[in-house]
């Protein structure tokens, strides 16, 4: 067992202590070290989904007649073939660039130990032992969530739906951090995100809701904004990680070095 492993399960049994302005202190120090490159690098992901589905469906039913059918009508009137479809794609694709994200946070990791990073960096979990994990991962918390808003939908009381969508993304979201930085499995992860979260969850949530109005700031104030400022969410999920469950070392850096070489 690693050291960071033995700091994970002290949390698990002892608590941690997490302080609120230390955490966006540092948050915030290192977001201004990823917020240029993965401001652009958001922005490439953007261009680049919406012209492979744009295309995509464009080529399938003609992207007008989709439009001014989303616009007059919501998933839930189209068949139930068609809303299984519609789930299926959206479980899918979140599985799919799950690794995105961890990418994101290996590069607040770096920077944190100003260490070099580029626009790759945010790819480079595709290339890793963590794929099989972090889609696992993905895809279980997606399959839940959704389906469970689609449902509550369908029988129209989407306020519960929505209450319990953001319930389970709070306690769920330290999982892609634990799989990639304590190499947990996909189900230990999800189960000790949830553990993690509830002995802090009143921090957490204020760190989330200032997290929230920053990154709304960037839409509000620049409109285009919005992509530079989404990065301060990774940062400061890698700054509660990492005080809950300190990384004395840069092994996770080396390690993935070497796996990919």
């Amino acid at each position: 067992m690693n050291k960071t492993n033995i700091t994970l399960n002290d949390a698990l049994n002892k608590g941690y202590d997490l302080d609120f302005g230390i955490v966006f202190e540092k948050a915030f120090e290192n977001y201004k070290k990823i917020a240029l490159i993965g401001g652009i690098t958001i922005i490439l992901i953007v261009i680049l989904l919406f012209a492979l589905f744009g295309t995509l469906i464009g080529s399938l039913v003609g992207l007008n007649t989709l439009t001014e059918t989303l616009t007059e009508n919501s998933i839930l009137n189209f068949g139930i073939e068609y809303i299984l479809i519609f789930f299926g794609s959206m479980v899918l694709l979140s599985a799919i660039l799950s690794p995105i994200g961890a990418g994101f946070l290996k590069m607040a990791h770096l920077a944190d130990h100003n260490q070099d990073f580029s626009i790759g960096t945010v790819f480079e979990y595709y290339k890793t032992k963590y794929f099989k994990e972090l889609f696992f991962s993905t895809f279980l918390i997606t399959i839940v969530n959704v389906g469970l808003s689609t449902v509550l939908d369908y029988f129209e009381i989407p306020v519960i739906g929505s209450l319990i969508s953001y319930s389970i993304s709070f306690f769920t979201f330290l999982t892609v951090p634990l799989i990639i930085f304590s190499d947990l499995s996909a189900i230990d992860a999800i189960s000790t995100s949830a553990k993690l979260v509830t002995k802090q969850q009143i921090v957490i949530i204020g760190l989330a809701v200032v997290s929230f109005f920053l990154i709304m700031f960037g839409l509000i104030a620049f409109c285009i904004g919005v992509f530079f400022t989404l990065p301060f969410w990774y940062s400061l999920t890698y700054s509660i990680y990492n005080q809950a469950v300190p990384i004395n070392k840069t092994s996770e850096i080396e390690e993935i070095g070497s796996f990919l070489e």
